[in-house]
Protein backbone atom coordinates (compact mmCIF):
# COMPACT_ATOMS: atom_id res chain seq x y z
CA UNK A 1 0.00 0.00 0.00
CA UNK A 2 2.92 2.47 0.34
CA UNK A 3 4.14 1.86 -3.28
CA UNK A 4 3.40 4.67 -5.30
CA UNK A 5 -0.26 4.68 -7.31
CA UNK A 6 -0.26 5.56 -11.08
CA UNK A 7 -3.56 7.46 -12.22
CA UNK A 8 -3.66 6.27 -15.91
CA UNK A 9 -5.29 7.89 -18.93
CA UNK A 10 -7.86 7.42 -21.15
CA UNK A 11 -5.80 4.85 -23.39
CA UNK A 12 -4.42 3.45 -20.19
CA UNK A 13 -1.28 5.38 -20.48
CA UNK A 14 0.07 7.07 -17.50
CA UNK A 15 -1.15 10.69 -16.75
CA UNK A 16 1.15 13.48 -17.37
CA UNK A 17 1.79 15.77 -14.12
CA UNK A 18 0.08 13.64 -11.80
CA UNK A 19 0.50 14.11 -8.72
CA UNK A 20 2.27 11.31 -7.05
CA UNK A 21 0.36 9.64 -4.18
CA UNK A 22 0.19 6.28 -2.78
CA UNK A 23 -1.98 3.20 -3.41
CA UNK A 24 -3.28 3.74 0.65
CA UNK A 25 -4.08 7.41 -0.10
CA UNK A 26 -5.87 6.56 -3.55
CA UNK A 27 -8.29 4.20 -2.14
CA UNK A 28 -8.29 6.33 1.40
CA UNK A 29 -9.22 9.51 -0.41
CA UNK A 30 -10.34 9.27 -3.78
CA UNK A 31 -12.42 5.63 -3.46
CA UNK A 32 -13.27 5.19 -0.02
CA UNK A 33 -14.34 9.26 0.79
CA UNK A 34 -16.06 9.46 -2.42
CA UNK A 35 -18.01 6.36 -1.32
CA UNK A 36 -18.73 7.40 1.82
CA UNK A 37 -19.91 10.80 0.30
CA UNK A 38 -22.47 9.13 -1.92
CA UNK A 39 -24.10 7.22 0.80
CA UNK A 40 -24.07 10.43 2.90
CA UNK A 41 -26.29 12.24 0.46
CA UNK A 42 -28.30 9.17 -0.06
CA UNK A 43 -29.43 9.45 3.57
CA UNK A 44 -29.79 13.19 3.43
CA UNK A 45 -32.07 13.00 0.21
CA UNK A 46 -33.81 10.22 2.43
CA UNK A 47 -34.63 12.08 5.54
CA UNK A 48 -35.21 15.64 5.88
CA UNK A 49 -34.75 17.23 9.12
CA UNK A 50 -38.14 16.98 10.45
CA UNK A 51 -37.59 13.06 9.75
CA UNK A 52 -34.34 13.57 11.34
CA UNK A 53 -35.65 15.24 14.67
CA UNK A 54 -38.12 12.66 14.98
CA UNK A 55 -35.70 10.00 15.07
CA UNK A 56 -33.39 11.54 17.46
CA UNK A 57 -36.53 11.94 19.95
CA UNK A 58 -37.46 8.63 19.51
CA UNK A 59 -34.20 7.05 20.27
CA UNK A 60 -34.00 9.32 23.68
CA UNK A 61 -36.48 6.68 24.76
CA UNK A 62 -34.11 3.51 24.50
CA UNK A 63 -33.52 1.59 27.00
CA UNK A 64 -30.19 0.40 26.86
CA UNK A 65 -27.24 1.35 29.38
CA UNK A 66 -29.77 1.81 31.68
CA UNK A 67 -31.36 4.32 29.66
CA UNK A 68 -28.27 6.67 28.65
CA UNK A 69 -30.13 7.83 25.78
CA UNK A 70 -32.76 9.55 27.94
CA UNK A 71 -33.23 13.97 27.77
CA UNK A 72 -36.37 15.16 29.13
CA UNK A 73 -36.07 18.17 26.43
CA UNK A 74 -36.10 15.98 23.17
CA UNK A 75 -38.92 13.70 24.95
CA UNK A 76 -40.94 16.64 25.40
CA UNK A 77 -40.25 17.73 21.59
CA UNK A 78 -41.44 14.23 20.82
CA UNK A 79 -44.78 14.79 22.10
CA UNK A 80 -45.17 18.42 20.65
CA UNK A 81 -44.87 16.83 17.54
CA UNK A 82 -48.60 14.94 17.67
CA UNK A 83 -50.79 17.72 19.08
CA UNK A 84 -53.67 15.36 18.47
CA UNK A 85 -52.51 13.01 21.20
CA UNK A 86 -51.22 15.64 23.72
CA UNK A 87 -52.62 18.76 24.55
CA UNK A 88 -50.45 21.94 26.31
CA UNK A 89 -51.71 20.52 30.10
CA UNK A 90 -50.79 16.83 28.52
CA UNK A 91 -47.14 18.23 27.90
CA UNK A 92 -46.60 20.22 31.29
CA UNK A 93 -48.07 16.70 32.76
CA UNK A 94 -45.60 14.74 30.73
CA UNK A 95 -42.44 17.22 32.03
CA UNK A 96 -43.68 16.06 35.96
CA UNK A 97 -43.92 12.27 34.73
CA UNK A 98 -40.72 11.88 32.92
CA UNK A 99 -38.69 13.05 36.23
CA UNK A 100 -39.95 10.87 38.30
CA UNK A 101 -39.76 8.24 35.63
CA UNK A 102 -36.41 8.11 34.70
CA UNK A 103 -35.07 8.03 38.42
CA UNK A 104 -38.15 5.13 38.66
CA UNK A 105 -36.16 3.28 35.60
CA UNK A 106 -33.32 3.69 36.89
CA UNK A 107 -33.80 2.05 39.78
CA UNK A 108 -35.56 -0.30 38.93
CA UNK A 109 -33.58 -3.65 38.58
CA UNK A 110 -36.80 -5.08 36.41
CA UNK A 111 -36.17 -2.52 33.99
CA UNK A 112 -31.89 -3.49 33.36
CA UNK A 113 -30.78 -4.72 30.31
CA UNK A 114 -33.62 -4.27 27.93
CA UNK A 115 -33.07 -3.95 24.56
CA UNK A 116 -35.19 -1.88 22.86
CA UNK A 117 -38.57 -0.12 22.55
CA UNK A 118 -40.61 -3.43 22.39
CA UNK A 119 -39.10 -5.01 25.61
CA UNK A 120 -39.55 -1.45 27.33
CA UNK A 121 -43.37 -1.61 26.46
CA UNK A 122 -43.87 -5.56 27.37
CA UNK A 123 -41.91 -4.33 30.64
CA UNK A 124 -43.96 -1.78 31.46
CA UNK A 125 -46.95 -3.56 30.72
CA UNK A 126 -46.16 -6.05 33.07
CA UNK A 127 -45.11 -4.16 36.14
CA UNK A 128 -48.10 -2.39 35.43
CA UNK A 129 -45.90 0.63 35.24
CA UNK A 130 -47.77 1.89 31.79
CA UNK A 131 -50.77 3.11 34.62
CA UNK A 132 -48.45 5.20 36.81
CA UNK A 133 -46.97 6.39 33.76
CA UNK A 134 -49.93 6.66 31.05
CA UNK A 135 -48.04 9.85 29.10
CA UNK A 136 -44.96 8.15 28.97
CA UNK A 137 -46.42 5.11 27.58
CA UNK A 138 -48.65 6.97 25.03
CA UNK A 139 -45.70 8.59 23.83
CA UNK A 140 -43.41 5.09 23.38
CA UNK A 141 -46.51 3.32 21.74
CA UNK A 142 -46.91 6.28 19.63
CA UNK A 143 -43.31 5.35 18.64
CA UNK A 144 -43.60 1.75 18.44
CA UNK A 145 -46.69 1.99 15.80
CA UNK A 146 -44.40 5.35 13.80
CA UNK A 147 -42.76 2.46 11.48
CA UNK A 148 -45.80 0.68 10.52
CA UNK A 149 -47.59 3.48 9.82
CA UNK A 150 -45.05 5.13 7.89
CA UNK A 151 -44.32 1.90 6.01
CA UNK A 152 -48.55 1.41 5.12
CA UNK A 153 -48.73 5.35 4.04
CA UNK A 154 -45.13 4.67 1.68
CA UNK A 155 -46.98 1.29 0.41
CA UNK A 156 -49.89 2.94 -0.83
CA UNK A 157 -48.14 5.88 -2.27
CA UNK A 158 -46.29 3.53 -4.63
CA UNK A 159 -49.16 1.38 -5.84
Amino acid sequence: MDDMFVRLAIRGRPQRNSPEITKLHHYRVDLFYSVIDLQLQELNDRFSEVNTELLRCVACLCPQDSFSSFEKKSLIRLAELYPLDFSAVDDIVLSDQLETYILDMRSNKEFEGLNGLGDLAEKLVLTKKDKVYPLVYRLLTLTLILPVATATVERVFLQ
